[in-house]
């Protein structure tokens, strides 16, 4: 089967790093929660939505470095493979920030998954030629659509339910909670299982 899996926040694990950033800038007081959702809340709250977009761009290019894979990711996906599922990477992600340092973000994240061992090595999950970042939300599911991708991994129901989404296309959310209409796991460790099942479905 061919597997597409979305990068931030479904790979690439910032929980605490927003948290962590905004902190040392001085922009934001500790005391708030450490979750993305509670860092981006506090910035709206403080109708101070212009930093908040400024945060973005440090943490995904500067700092990318402090985010980590979510647990089991690197494992799951090397088993994926074994397996003989092709797996590619199909992200929404602009290539520079809208404000302040002008840091490739494209690069940066590729970077990012160099350092971690899922491009570029020999066992790497990832071929170059499979990784696609693009700059607008359309774009991405016109991809996941053209690439003829069987199961896609996303942290956003809002692309796995929009009216683009392929129709061949089985939706699998990523999120702490399930959802009432989506495919969904808590876990990486989660995946094998469902993608076995789908696979064994569509025999």
């Amino acid at each position: 089967m061919r597997l597409g899996i979305d990068f931030d926040n479904t790979i690439a694990n910032y929980t605490g790093v927003f948290h962590r950033v905004a902190h040392q800038l001085g922009w934001m007081p500790e005391h708030i929660g450490h979750s993305k959702e509670q860092v981006k809340q506090y910035f709206f709250d403080q109708n101070n939505e212009a930093q908040w977009t400024q945060l973005q761009g440090i943490v995904y290019g500067e700092k990318i470095n402090e985010a980590s894979p979510f647990p089991h990711c690197l494992e799951v996906l090397k088993a994926l493979q074994a397996q003989g599922h092709e797996l590619f990477l199909i992200s929404h992600k602009t290539q520079y920030p809208f404000i302040g340092k002008q840091v490739d973000l494209h690069e940066a994240a590729r970077n990012w998954l160099v350092d971690q061992g899922l491009l570029g090595g020999d066992d790497a999950v990832f071929c170059d030629n499979r990784i696609f970042f693009n700059t607008t939300k359309e774009q991405k599911l016109e991809r996941v659509a053209t690439l003829q991708i069987d199961v896609f991994v996303d942290d956003l129901e809002s692309i796995l339910l929009a009216e683009s989404f392929p129709s061949t296309t089985i939706g699998v959310l990523f999120a702490e909670q399930s959802h009432p209409v989506l495919s969904s796991i808590q876990c990486w460790s989660k995946l094998p299982a469902l993608v076995a099942n789908l696979h064994a479905k569509s025999i």
